[in-house]
């Protein structure tokens, strides 16, 4: 098979990592689309695109707009690759390839369909977690799959290693597939399975800890699926605090949840259900992050004070 003719749909960072790695692996990408205009990252991702002298495919409304279809249909694609994309494309738009549109997905389909796998996979307590490359169908992350790769998380996973990780995993697995349909003009499909599984919810991105009814190790998962992206957020003498990190203890005690039962310059730890939480990082109000021993000399908490 002549060399691949693909567009790229996708919007940073996970864009910008696999459309770089395919441009140095000499991939042939003959149309770049972006997201919405009025996406926070439109500008920076276009700015990328035209220094890589690529060919940048806008659009007024929507990629399925018909004079976006045209300018796709025009470039003769072999195939489309679709990188963190959060527009439903169309069947007439998956159609302007010859080969249709590959998705990048960081979960193991069909469990944690979604937008935001990375969160609901650590706050529910995943023990392990993957990549899917998959043909593109009218609905999201249900189509064909063509490959997948199983890991372990770690005991510390967050957010943003769990996004790193995947992004540069799926940066690698486009590589192996594109080479393959490449050489052979074709690549195994497989049909996911019908039934019930995990989903992927979008998420505010703002949560409250409520001590009274989690227990540690939730509160724990919340804030390393949060981080460094979310907030998690308590109150400490009327202040907001965000809790970047922390780490859950396994103890029994009488204190009521939320109060603070240790603080000095090494740690600050308060009481929660099921055991205690050793507070490791913060943001208050807008200032910048402090370890403890800043917290101390700080705000300098007491034993007996609560967090709301």
């Amino acid at each position: 098979m002549e060399k691949l003719r693909i567009i790229f749909v996708g919007i940073p960072d996970m864009a910008t990592i696999c459309l770089s790695n395919l441009l140095a692996s000499k991939f042939n990408i003959v149309g770049v689309v972006p997201p919405k205009k009025n996406h926070e990252t439109y500008s920076f991702f276009k700015k990328i695109v035209l220094d890589k002298n690529l060919n940048f495919i806008e659009f007024e409304k929507s990629p399925n707009d018909n004079d976006c279809l045209e300018k796709i249909k025009a470039l003769e694609a072999d195939v489309g690759v679709v990188c963190s994309y959060n527009n439903l494309l169309s069947k007439e738009f998956l159609n302007t390839t010859k080969m249709g549109y590959i998705n990048c997905h960081p979960s193991l389909l069909p469990d944690y369909r979604g937008p935001n796998p990375y969160f609901n996979i650590i706050y529910n307590g995943e023990k392990k977690s993957g990549i899917t490359l998959h043909f593109m169908d009218e609905t999201f992350d249900t189509g064909d799959i063509i490959y997948q790769k199983e890991f372990e998380l770690m005991p510390s996973e967050t957010m943003g290693t769990l996004f790193n990780r995947t992004t540069y995993m799926i940066s690698d697995a486009l590589i192996e597939v594109l080479n393959e349909i490449q050489k052979t003009g074709e690549i195994e499909r497989i049909s996911q399975k019908d039934g019930i599984f995990k989903t992927a919810p979008k998420v505010d991105g703002n949560f409250k800890i409520r001590w009274k009814t989690s227990n540690v190790f939730e509160i724990e998962r919340l804030i390393r699926a949060s981080n460094p992206f979310y907030n998690v957020l308590t109150d400490f003498r009327g202040v907001c605090v965000k809790i970047i990190k922390a780490s859950a203890i396994k103890i029994k005690h009488n204190f009521e949840f939320g109060r603070i039962i240790k603080a000095n310059e090494k740690c600050l730890i308060v009481a929660a259900k099921e055991g205690a939480l050793s507070i490791e990082v913060i943001q208050v109000g807008t200032w910048g992050c402090f370890i403890p021993k800043d917290f101390y000399y700080t705000f300098s908490p007491k034993t007996d004070e609560y967090l709301i």
